[in-house]
């Protein structure tokens, strides 16, 4: 059986508060000084043949990963490829297949850049401010006031621009429009620009969502001349690497129902959903088989587009089919039906012990529960079987995320950005690194890749938004979570995040509104349980939600909460640490009354016991800390408070803490006095507690407290 603290911080990576309230200790600069530095463009994704024509020169080259790009350059993609460009200012275009595009001079003395699309569809995501980046196409140009739009260029010119988030106006020689967002602006050859609201979001980006592989290939049933054919291809794929099944796809003629169904999983990998789902539909549905694997791709397209899945039972138990077994599990997870999940990923790899990515899924599945010896088995089972499968090696940058071994996880993201620029896991997990290592920057730049990667994923606008709220950029954590509730409203990550950071502002109805909103959603647990693999179980106190109830007058509840939160998993640190506070705010400040001590005292040292190293400071005086230990970085920090009144009565609290990798320490100093009002009644009392932890192994931790 795990320890309970490595099982918590497993759950634990990008859970925590969206700041350090109270804490003097090196704070970050805001999001808006740090995007401020311009820095050259940059291919930050390649997948397929993506090709770049420096300025001045006709010729083109293939493109490589992590190529500067200057003005007057051009990128173009391929079919079946995907490319993406970090632009100045924290702003990422995504480039569709058959797209090009000219990074041109600023065409104001405000905006850093200009981008010319010629033809093909294009992704824009970045949160600078308005008129940094400008649009311009064969039929109009575009100013831009926002930060999220896709626009789409036919080969006639023909032009539609689609505001997310924010605004543009949108101009040619026959008039000009704003958009808002939610709105589209139609541009054809001979007339003014033509505003018309959009309904279907992910049916006009769903060229830019990632779709994991789910086919086992062994079902597939190829003719001889196929396997020959398809031999390069298929050996790619089961070493895990999509792209480059797809690199070597060759072009089928009177194609098979399993050929058909093989070339529709490939093309769905790079987000083709219209050339796929026209696959599936030559499919003569000659078998059972057969129906079962067009079934398992339509799950998974549904899946991803957040769709409802027709004819499936939601109970869905066990089926002959890994691949249907595969789909319906990640339809599961998005449906937060977690055990049912894991048991049709355990069924698939049963059934298909060979099938490399069922192993990654399963152990996607083990981690998401905080069994690490089980998800590190699997893993490295799904890693033997498919050594390119770059989900696997994210999961493996996780788990030794996990360990506190933060330089072999950045490295174990990198080598997953190296097989998969597209997936938007790896980027969440370098930037949590690059955080947790200090580099605030680049860690901004990664989390803000991963959501333009994957742009419908609530979690990675939730984690975007607390990493802004981690560098105390308030306006554009508010605007990364209200995203997030957009996409998901029924995910509470993004309604516990919002809780505290309108906390964090001293908005204290706000806050319960949106923590009692949060509850409602997550079943009415007092423990957090998300559909994602980062936020397994966890208390909500792990960010000191009692300080919200306490703050909002009603101590009671806050008792009532935390008290819940421990009965519902009592080996759960942050549920203990809820505890406890909520007991501290009714403790008799002269220590009189001890009706409450002992309780106190309790709950404080069982969180600390159980807790890892680097969950937050050990100082009980700081209330509120970061959970993440990749948000949480090494350093050192002090706080104070001084409390002085007329009537002679003085109070000071004071601090010192530090975390380094796997030891953490705090020093903590009260001091009260108070004169009294009558002979004899004067109260002079010093309290002085040192904790040290160590923690040697994943599995072990040893503690020291000494008190005075």
């Amino acid at each position: 059986m795990q320890p309970c603290h490595f099982l918590i911080l497993m759950a634990g990576f990008a859970m925590g508060a969206l700041s350090t309230h109270g804490q003097s200790a090196q704070p970050s600069k805001p999001a808006e000084h740090l995007a401020a530095t311009s820095a050259p463009s940059a291919l930050l994704a390649v997948s397929g043949k993506v090709e770049v024509s420096k300025f001045g020169s006709t010729e083109w080259s293939l493109a490589t990963l992590n190529q500067t790009l200057s003005v007057g350059d051009k990128v173009r993609t391929g079919a079946g490829s995907r490319a993406a460009i970090r632009l100045p200012n924290l702003s990422v275009l995504r480039m569709n297949e058959r797209t090009t595009v000219e990074i041109q001079k600023p065409t104001t003395t405000v905006s850093k850049a200009t981008l010319s699309i010629q033809v093909g569809a294009a992704y824009f995501f970045g949160r600078g401010q308005p008129g940094e980046i400008n649009v311009r196409t064969p039929m109009a140009t575009s100013a831009i006031r926002g930060t999220e739009f896709n626009v789409q260029v036919d080969s006639n010119g023909a032009t539609v621009f689609t505001v997310i988030e924010g605004g543009m106006d949108v101009a040619n020689d026959l008039g000009s429009v704003p958009l808002k967002p939610g709105q589209q602006a139609s541009v054809v050859h001979g007339a003014a620009p033509q505003v018309s609201p959009f309904l279907q979001l992910n049916n006009i980006i769903q060229w830019s969502l990632y779709y994991p592989g789910v086919i086992d290939t062994s079902e597939l049933e190829f003719n001889p001349e196929e396997t020959t054919l398809l031999s390069a291809s298929l050996t790619a794929y089961r070493e895990g690497d999509l792209a480059g099944a797809l690199a070597r796809l060759p072009s089928l003629v009177g194609r098979s129902d399993s050929s058909g169904i093989y070339e529709a999983a490939l093309l769905l990998s790079v987000g083709q959903v219209g050339q796929a789902q026209s696959r599936l539909g030559d499919v003569k549905l000659k078998t059972a088989r057969s129906h079962e694997l067009i079934d398992a791709l339509t799950t998974l397209i549904a899946t991803v587009k957040n769709q409802a899945v027709p004819n499936t039972n939601e109970s869905a138990s066990v089926s002959a089919s890994p691949s249907l077994l595969m789909a319906r599990s990640y339809w599961l997870q998005s449906r937060f039906k977690l055990e049912q999940a894991f048991t049709l990923a355990m069924e698939a790899t049963k059934i298909s012990p060979n099938f490399g990515f069922a192993w990654e899924r399963l152990a996607e599945l083990h981690f998401s529960f905080g069994r690490v010896d089980e998800a590190r088995q699997a893993m490295e089972k799904a890693l033997e079987l498919s050594p390119k499968n770059a989900q696997a090696l994210a999961l493996r940058g996780f788990l030794l995320s996990a360990e506190n071994r933060i330089v072999r996880a950045q490295e174990a993201f990198e080598q997953a950005i190296a097989l998969d620029p597209n997936l938007g896991n790896a980027w969440l997990g370098l930037g949590l690194c690059r955080i947790r290592r200090g580099d605030v920057r680049a860690g901004l730049e990664d989390l803000q890749t991963a959501a333009a990667l994957e742009p419908n994923r609530a979690m990675l606008r939730s984690y975007l938004g607390k990493a802004f709220g981690a560098a105390h950029d308030s306006d554009h954590a508010l605007n990364e979570l209200r995203r997030a509730l957009a996409l998901d409203p029924s995910d509470p990550t993004a309604w516990l995040y919002s809780a505290l950071l309108k906390y964090d502002q001293h908005r204290i109805n706000p806050a319960v509104e949106d923590l009692e909103y949060s509850l409602t959603l997550n079943d009415n647990r007092r423990l957090f349980r998300s559909r994602f693999l980062l936020d397994q179980d966890k208390a909500v106190g792990s960010v000191n939600l009692a300080n919200v109830y306490l703050a909002a007058g009603l101590t009671d509840v806050s008792v009532h909460e935390a008290s819940r939160a421990v009965t519902y998993d009592y080996a759960n640190p942050s549920a203990h640490r809820f505890l406890a506070d909520s007991f501290n705010a009714l403790r008799d400040p002269a220590r009189f009354n001890l009706r409450h001590e002992t309780v106190w005292f309790n709950e404080t040292l069982l969180s600390d016991l159980l807790s890892p190293v680097g969950a937050g400071s050990l100082s009980q005086h700081v209330s509120q800390y970061e959970y993440s230990k990749l948000f949480e970085r090494d350093r050192l920090g002090f706080n104070t408070s001084t409390t002085a009144r007329s009537d002679g009565q003085y109070q000071e609290f004071a601090s010192q803490f530090g975390t380094f990798g796997n030891s953490s320490y705090s020093l903590d100093l009260e001091y009260q006095f108070n004169k009294g009002v009558r002979l004899n009644n004067k109260l002079s009392r010093i309290e002085w507690y040192s904790k040290i932890k160590q923690q040697p192994t994943e599995k072990d931790s040893l503690f020291l407290l000494t008190k005075y």
